[in-house]
């Protein structure tokens, strides 16, 4: 066996694998298909990603056609991919029997390497991986239409996962502990990086139309955007867990209040935002402006989203700069910095009332002072 770089890389690839696939199976789970499909997810790319390791220290040559194990198995990412946005958005996503066309063409796939190696000796298949290794091996179109079949196969799915989530955004579901936001943020994360891989085989068809030769780089590269993918769960999965495999509990599932007790608690809030300006306290929760209204933390919650269209803390961060707008235009804080009003009015993070600001408002607060300023004169 032979150690480079690519195949130190590759163990940390195979092993956070491991890792991702140990700990969903210890870890209980809420939603168990999203659950299932993301973890035959990272199987396949452990098959491939293996297979490009018995490249990488040569153990090709000692277990003869132990690299077939990821071949093909890229035309699995794809629709395993496309049915875990359905189990993750959807929440009457069930595994069904059509489901298994979209494993289709992997079959299909297995059929053509079983009838195209199957008559040759096991020497002529090393013999023509070291060619590879080697940066000498010639292409023909048949050979390069599997690089062809897997990038067209790749974006297809890439666009039919995209197209999904855009219909769920402008459709969204009913609301979820787990809000449909946070769920299309987690799924556009894994898109780009999967979206990589598909252009790694972009550019592995234009080198080969361009020199007609194959090199191991291409595998290197296509290693690594899936390397990409892995750790773009992992990193996932150190801050939520749960949001790798999203349940479907209703937000609100046993709240039910009259119109008329509705619009007097929202009249209770509205005082406490507007006249009593709650929102200065830094540390205010919703359970603190829940006991001064008499309600409970939950109702306050869905009155706030129902009638304010906002999160709690979403509508406590527009109380904030709009009190600091308001600071802003008055001439008599003008001896005040920006962020010391910041501060006066709740918040205790510089980076996140800069974000805020600019997310509310389209531009940074100093570029406001400078409008404001320009008005003035």
């Amino acid at each position: 066996m032979y150690f480079n770089l690519w195949s130190i890389l590759l163990i940390a690839f195979l092993s956070q694998c491991v890792f991702l696939l140990v700990s969903l199976i210890i870890r209980p789970s809420a939603n168990q298909n999203a659950r299932q499909l993301l973890m035959l997810l990272l199987v396949v790319i452990f098959c491939v990603q293996f297979g490009n390791f018995c490249e990488a220290t040569y153990l090709y040559r000692k277990w003869h056609g132990i690299t077939n194990l990821g071949r093909g198995m890229l035309l699995l990412q794809g629709p395993v991919l496309y049915l875990y946005t359905l189990s993750v958005i959807s929440a009457d996503f069930k595994f069904r029997y059509t489901h298994l066309l979209h494993f289709l063409p992997y079959f299909l796939a297995l059929a053509v390497i079983w009838r195209q190696e199957n008559p040759v000796d096991d020497r002529i298949l090393v013999l023509t991986i070291d060619a590879v290794m080697e940066g000498k091996s010639h292409m023909d179109w048949k050979t390069s239409m599997w690089f062809v079949t897997y990038f067209v196969h790749l974006t297809v799915y890439f666009l039919l996962i995209r197209r999904f989530m855009l219909q769920s955004v402008k459709s969204p579901a009913e609301q979820f502990q787990f809000p449909i936001e946070q769920r299309l943020r987690w799924l556009k994360k894994l898109t780009i990086t999967y979206s990589l891989v598909a252009l790694v085989f972009l550019g592995i068809i234009f080198y080969i139309s361009i020199t007609g030769l194959y090199t191991v780089y291409g595998n290197f590269i296509y290693a690594m955007a899936l390397g990409g993918l892995i750790y773009t769960i992992a990193f996932q999965a150190l801050p939520d867990w749960h949001t790798l495999k999203p349940g479907f509990d209703k937000k609100y599932k046993s709240i039910n209040i009259k119109q008329q007790t509705e619009e007097e608690l929202l009249n209770r809030i509205l005082y406490f935002f507007e006249q009593e300006k709650i929102f200065m306290n830094p540390d205010l929760r919703i359970d603190m402006l829940a006991k001064k209204t008499d309600a409970k933390s939950n109702v306050v919650s869905k009155i706030i989203n129902k009638r304010l269209d906002k999160t709690f803390s979403e509508a406590v961060n527009y109380y904030r700069i709009e009190e600091v707008k308001k600071r802003l235009d008055d001439p008599k804080f003008d001896h005040h910095s920006i962020f010391g009003i910041a501060m006066d009015v709740g918040f205790t993070s510089k980076s996140a009332f800069n974000e805020t600001f600019k997310k509310l408002n389209g531009i940074t607060p100093s570029q406001y002072v400078k409008l404001g300023q320009w008005a003035r004169w």
